[in-house]
């Protein structure tokens, strides 16, 4: 076996849309790879599917599963789950004497920090590593990802405006010294990596404040996540709510095949003035003490939310809705869409017509 550091528990603890995916999937497709240098990678068979190997246990912690886990495990009640017994089939198999175990999960909230710490074992060392990211891309990207999956029905605004002024756990709230300092008590660390800086080595970034060994030979795997251009994002939310889950599915690939005939491919912010006015009032003060925390002040700002705070070059919904681009797009959807609804029905009735 190839020698390494001194084996440690690592908690990747995100943020979301930090390129968390990528990373849990690299991981998980190195995993023998890996272990052979002295880094085990846990999977729980009854999630495999999950890409983050400790997402079930923020889920248990929370005790709010979101809308897409409940769709893909609703076979599990994690109300009847115990955190520490999650814990334990975390570390079954893990060797402490001569190996490091990763735990990733970007859904873990800083009010899980002392929690956790309870449930880990004292004698071992524990990194904790968090990404972030400027709150105004990121929070495009986190709203574009909750859209696409149906997690969320409401305009950004209200969205922006919910993850400044409310205190839940479903949502991952952007107050990144907050986080920092949750888990720097808890842990007596907490490792920062600033996504906009190695978004192009996300990999190397957090093997290196892991203090993971470098393992030749990795395979990478794909990162593309494609994201709802603005026109998909404004057809789906235009959409009445509720709505079952198949027929939002039907929605969602409607205005993808529209894009793709009509050529439009462009994604771009819904934030207005006042969302990022909001931001800035709500999370600046945050960003200094993070980076004066982190002894940073002398490098150009790593979390400058939109210096201008001017949107201009953002799209407003209400105008997208009104130009003749978007007409075209919705008229050609709705097309799509009745097409698949008249297609899925005419299977239905034959269906049910032969088993009769």
């Amino acid at each position: 076996m190839a020698a390494t550091v001194s084996p440690r528990i690592v908690l990747h603890i995100g943020a979301p849309k930090t390129a968390s995916t990528y990373l849990q999937r690299r991981l998980r497709a190195n995993a023998d790879l890996l272990r052979a240098h002295g880094v085990f990678i846990p999977v729980i068979p009854a999630v495999a599917a999950m890409a983050g190997n400790a997402k079930l246990l923020a889920t248990t912690l929370s005790r709010q599963p979101s809308l897409t886990f409940q769709r893909g495990f609703p076979q599990i009640d994690v109300k009847k789950l115990d955190p520490g017994q999650i814990v334990a089939e975390l570390l079954s198999d893990w060797r402490p004497n001569f190996e490091s175990i990763v735990l990733s999960a970007e859904n873990l909230r800083p009010n899980h920090a002392g929690c956790l710490r309870q449930l880990l074992p004292n004698p071992a060392r524990i990194v904790v590593v968090l990404f972030v990211r400027r709150q105004d891309r990121w929070i495009d990207s986190y709203f574009n990802q909750m859209v696409k999956t149906n997690e969320v029905a409401t305009e950004v605004s209200a969205f922006a405006a919910k993850l400044c002024d409310t205190e839940g756990e479903r949502l991952c709230r952007p107050d990144w010294f907050a986080n920092y300092e949750a888990w720097r008590i808890a842990f007596g660390n907490c490792r920062v990596i600033f996504y906009d800086e190695v978004a192009d080595n996300i990999f190397n970034a957090f093997s290196k404040a892991a203090d993971l060994p470098r393992v030749p030979g990795l395979i990478d795997v794909d990162r593309a996540q494609v994201s709802l251009n603005t026109h998909e994002v404004a057809y789906l939310l235009e959409q009445k709510q509720p709505m079952e889950f198949t027929d939002f599915l039907q929605r969602k690939n409607a205005g993808e095949k529209a894009s793709r005939r009509l050529g439009l491919g462009k994604v771009q912010s819904f934030l207005s003035d006042s969302d990022l006015a909001r931001l800035h009032q709500r999370f600046d003060e945050s960003n200094r003490r993070l980076i004066s925390a982190l002894g940073r002040e002398k490098d150009p700002p790593p979390l400058q939310i939109d210096a201008s705070t001017h949107s201009a070059s953002y799209c407003d919904l209400h105008q997208l809705r009104a130009s003749e681009s978007y007409a075209e797009f919705r008229k050609l959807a709705d097309a799509v869409y009745s097409r698949r609804k008249r297609r899925s029905w005419f299977s239905f009735g034959r269906s049910v017509d032969q088993n009769a």
